[in-house]
């Protein structure tokens, strides 16, 4: 069961490998149970690997996923690594993505460029240790579940390939990484060109990472570090990290700093910080020129956190075991996808809204609810039922233009409800769902594969006898964060722009973005372009374009990030209280939308719709956050922005 690796290590097999070409070999491993023999293949789809019998026939096989590999690492043995650390020796491929310091502390002994080099020192140090392997890691999220009753989830899976085919180290750590240089080659197959730097090696462009330290319960420093550091370690995603010092600071800096350096955004925080982001790039003047080769991502550290929901919802992505683990994941995932923006025109200004537009009883929720904040997003639940209790209505007039697909107001949501009627939350019964998952249910790996797999080459049968399972230290099993600075990003200061932004939001007349197709706030509606009346006394009127307001609010199921569509939630006065508390309770289910409009609830799908409040009552949102009371009119602009998805 041997390759030969004179056949493994000729010409032609080495410059297919240089193109990124499928690599193949045979590795061993000892268990408790007996040695087994693993032929192992890498090619666009990920790593197949098949166990054989001695006759060489397949027991079984196992598939780990392109999709859900992060990316991989070449490694000095374990007593070796202890000499290098200790500055014995170092070994550099002069990659420029390659970090000085791997993500569970070691250093890296090859890279993407050119095969490492050792000194005669580190020889000497590898013929001293008797052991000259060489290990490749290769780091993968996989989804799994632990029984039939807990949700999926995705868990690190550390597989450890070790090369000692050969009698020197160098030969071995040539042969790891042609390996590396394959799996890298095929995970940037899989990036999206604006993912990618423009030089031969491919190397991944920067990331700018924008970080509110009050963010939620304010921990948002503390869960990036541990949490998002590692795995954009992992994945060689070079970034840099600003933390927002003042309100507005992220719209200043995107509206004022040049941006080239950067493939996307990534708001770490909650809707109101990549609020700022959205709407610093449109007030840039090259907007247009910047929003097509910039994606936006955020990483979910506020209360709300809805359109990071909305995003994991839209691509069947677990949420709730690990909410920022999937986040981290869909940052590095080299995918994105247009967004809606709807422009809002308030009396004195323009503002670009993502999430929802509100009036009424659940924007009174969001923003007096910030006096008990200490309570985090439970807060929403005690003032919903303070305020239901205390039920207010407001007088206005709501003008509004259908969608041209509208047959009529009735969104068909029958079909909707009756798929989830009787769920909490969407994630309650994901193990229903999992046959429409991107991943079927055969790829998840079974307990064999479930922890960390450890495989080694071999140039005889004999050496067999004397292979043992090796845990990596880096894997799920280790406590795993980063404590040091790495290469990887700069904590920058925000001195060298502060004061160049002209003024603050409040202050700032925005004129970019796409033409508008509305008259001016102050004009009339024209009467021949289908625009519809809603007057009279509303206990709330709320427009969403996404499909979830917060972590457990699925306010419009059938909302899709580029529909261009708005959909209008309209309660009249005089609904009851049974009624209403019934609406409010099965939002977290998306079943609260009625099957078809009656008196006091109608959901409308519209492009457009005016605001005029008849009395001076009420609080106003865009995004969750107050903005100036007055009449507003808003307008969908279908799919100028572009966000990241999962793959």
């Amino acid at each position: 069961m041997n390759e030969s690796h004179d056949k493994t290590n000729s010409p032609s097999r080495a410059s297919s490998a240089e193109e990124g070409h499928d690599v193949s070999d045979t590795f061993y491993t000892s268990q408790r149970k007996g040695s087994h023999v693993f032929r192992v293949r890498l090619d666009a789809t990920g790593f197949t690997l098949q166990r054989e019998s001695p006759g060489g026939t397949v027991i079984k096989e196992q598939h780990v996923r392109i999709g859900d590999i992060v990316g991989g690492r070449c490694m000095r043995p374990k007593k070796t690594r202890r000499l290098a650390m200790s500055g014995a020796c170092a070994c550099s491929s002069g990659n420029p993505n390659s970090p000085a310091v791997s993500a569970s502390g070691d250093r890296p002994a090859a890279a993407l460029n050119t095969p490492s080099k050792c000194s005669t020192a580190s020889k000497e140090d590898h013929l001293t240790d008797g052991d000259v392997s060489a290990y490749l890691y290769v780091f993968a999220y996989v989804l799994k579940k632990r029984s039939l009753r807990t949700e999926l989830h995705r868990e690190r899976t550390v597989l450890t390939l070790r090369f000692r085919s050969f009698d020197t180290f160098e030969d071995n750590m040539r042969e790891a990484d042609r390996w590396y240089r394959a799996l890298r080659w095929q995970l940037h197959r899989t990036l999206e060109e604006i993912f990618v730097a423009p030089t031969a090696d491919e190397r991944r462009r920067r990331v700018l990472v924008l970080l509110n330290p009050k963010s939620g319960s304010g921990r948002a420093r503390e869960v990036f570090n541990m949490h998002v550091t590692p795995v954009l370690n992992e994945a060689e995603v070079p970034y840099d990290l600003y933390v927002t010092k003042h309100s507005d600071f992220a719209i200043e800096f995107m509206s004022t700093r040049c941006l080239d350096a950067w493939c996307c955004v990534v708001a770490v925080g909650g809707d109101g910080l990549f609020h700022e982001i959205i709407n610093g790039l449109l007030q840039r003047e090259d907007w247009a020129h910047v929003l097509p080769g910039l994606a936006l991502g955020i990483i979910p550290c506020g209360s709300g956190n809805g359109l990071a929901r909305s995003i994991a919802h839209g691509y069947n992505e677990p949420y709730f075991s690990k909410p920022v683990l999937g986040a981290a994941l869909t940052v590095i995932s080299g995918r994105s996808s247009p967004m809606d923006v709807v422009r809002v025109q308030l009396q004195q200004r323009s503002v670009y809204s993502f999430l929802s537009i509100g009036w009424g009883l659940i924007s009174d929720v969001d923003i007096e609810s910030e006096r008990i904040r200490m309570l985090g997003y439970q807060r929403f639940t005690v003032w919903t039922l303070y305020r239901l209790v205390n039920l207010r209505t407001y007088n206005g007039r709501i003008s509004y233009l259908l969608t041209e697909q509208e047959d009529s107001p009735v969104p068909g949501y029958a079909n909707q409800r009756h798929r989830m009627q009787g769920s909490r939350s969407c994630n309650t019964h994901i193990d229903k769902l999992a046959p429409s998952l991107h991943h079927s249910s055969s790829e998840y790996l079974p307990q064999e594969f479930a922890d960390v797999i450890s495989l080694e080459t071999s140039i005889n049968q004999s050496f067999r006898s004397r292979c043992d399972s090796w845990l990596s230290g880096g894997s799920r099993r280790s406590f795993y964060y980063s404590i040091s600075e790495s290469i990887y990003h700069s904590l920058a200061d925000d001195s060298e722009f502060n004061g160049q932004a002209a003024a603050s939001l409040e202050n700032r007349q925005q004129n970019f973005g796409p033409a508008s197709e509305l008259p001016d706030l102050d004009e009339p509606l024209p009467q021949d372009q289908g625009w519809q009346v809603e007057e009279g006394e509303f206990v709330m009127m709320h427009a969403v374009y996404q499909t979830h307001l917060g972590i457990d609010c699925h306010f419009a199921p059938k909302a899709q990030m580029n529909d261009g569509t708005i959909f209008l939630i309209l309660i009249r006065g005089g609904i009851s209280r049974p009624h209403l508390l019934s609406f409010l309770y099965n939002m977290s289910s998306g079943t609260h939308l009625p099957e078809v409009n009656n008196e006091y609830v109608k959901v409308l799908k519209v492009r457009a719709f005016r605001l005029e409040p008849h009395d001076n009552q009420g609080i106003i949102t865009v995004d969750g956050e107050r903005v100036e009371f007055g009449p507003l009119q808003a307008e969908v602009l279908p799919g100028i922005a572009r966000v990241m998805v999962p793959k």
